[in-house]
């Protein structure tokens, strides 16, 4: 994201997982900002990135705890981090 503009990161996020524009920034702000990736804590104590604490969630087999922690830390409305999760589960081309 660092080598890219902006612009075409918020649209490529767009274009794979539906979000608004204002969510979508939201999201790439946050990223940006690194104020949601809690690296040096261990994900079972609520750190790692977003995504390692998601991973342990889904495993865990707690999908609304998954959906909780989305929306609290990116502002993502439910549905829009329902449509997250399933992307993150989506296999890699």
């Amino acid at each position: 994201m660092a080598k890219t503009p902006k612009i075409k990161v918020i649209k490529e996020l767009r274009s794979l997982t539906g979000f608004s524009l204002e969510t979508a920034k939201g999201f790439c702000d946050a990223v940006e900002g690194r104020r949601f990736l809690q690296e040096q804590v261990p994900p079972e104590y609520g750190g790692g990135s977003l995504i390692s604490r998601i991973r342990l969630l889904q495993s865990d087999e707690d999908p609304f705890e998954a959906v909780r922690l989305v929306q609290d830390e990116t502002g993502m409305t439910t549905a829009e981090a329902r449509r997250f999760l399933a992307f993150l589960d989506t296999p890699a081309d």
